[in-house]
Order: structure tokens, then sequence, then C-alpha cells
């Protein structure tokens, strides 16, 4: 993978963390159930890319 491919695929994922995190706040969400709502964002996100790139 090409230098500024890393790092857009980098930035994205970070990308990703921010606005889960801004998201999960909004939601009145303590910090001990951010913890796992947050990993049910990233394992629907990671079925999600899955999911397309096998179509």
């Amino acid at each position: 993978m090409l230098s500024t491919q890393t790092d857009e695929v980098l930035g994205f994922i970070r990308e990703f963390e921010v606005s889960s995190r801004d998201y999960l706040l909004s939601k009145g969400l303590s910090e001990s159930e951010m913890r796992n709502a947050y990993l049910d964002l990233q394992w629907d996100f990671l079925h999600t890319i899955l999911k397309n790139i096998s179509q």
C-alpha cells in the first residue's frame, strides 16, 4: 500500500473514532457504557466494510 493510501486509511479511521465518540457522547452514555457501545460500532463498521468488499 502506498504511503498516501495508508495516510488516507488512517485518517478515515481517526475520523470514525472521533465521530463515534461524539455520537455516543451526544446520546448521554457513561464512560463504561461508551466502551461497549464503541466496540459495537466498530464491529458493525467492520462488517459493513467486509460486506461491501465481498460484493
